[in-house]
């Protein structure tokens, strides 16, 4: 079995990407809110949220450009999601 170069990219929300509901790292609790945050937030894009592993910040900085706010919004707002 060949490893893609892709393995590694998230591209929008699956019943996989929900981590673990403990996990309190900001990316682990984008993981398990991906689908509600896309409901409350129609104009990101996948291209928005296309992003490979060690690219979180690049994916928030898009999100924060798409929705005319600060990268530190972005991240409170991730961080104190109710789920």
């Amino acid at each position: 079995m060949s490893l893609d170069k892709d393995n590694n990219k998230h591209r929008g929300y699956t019943e996989d990407s929900k981590l673990n509901s403990s996990d309190d790292s900001l990316e682990g609790r984008w993981s398990n809110i991906q689908a509600d945050y896309r409901k409350k937030n129609p104009s990101i894009t996948d291209e928005d949220l296309d992003f490979k592993s060690g690219e979180f910040d690049h994916m928030i900085a898009s999100i924060a450009r798409r929705t005319n706010r600060s990268t530190d919004e972005i991240k409170n707002e991730i961080r104190n999601w109710d789920y």
